[in-house]
């Protein structure tokens, strides 16, 4: 297990695992948020950080109430 900003990263199975405290979901949206600078960049690794952002957002936003 990896020790991340109050949470943690581990593999149960064969998924990773990460876990954040629910205080810090925003900062970690925030930090996720694509690089200004107008290097080149992978596209894959702009997909992942779209990815887990928007798996943030969605868990931040809470359970869909029907």
């Amino acid at each position: 297990m990896t020790e991340l900003l109050g949470g943690s990263i581990k593999r149960e199975g064969d998924m990773a695992v990460i876990r954040i405290p629910l205080s810090q979901v925003h900062s970690f949206r925030i930090a996720l948020q694509p690089c200004p600078c107008k290097g080149s960049k992978s596209q894959a690794t702009a997909d992942i950080r779209q990815s887990i952002e928007k798996g943030l957002a969605r868990l931040q936003a809470g359970p869909v109430r029907a």
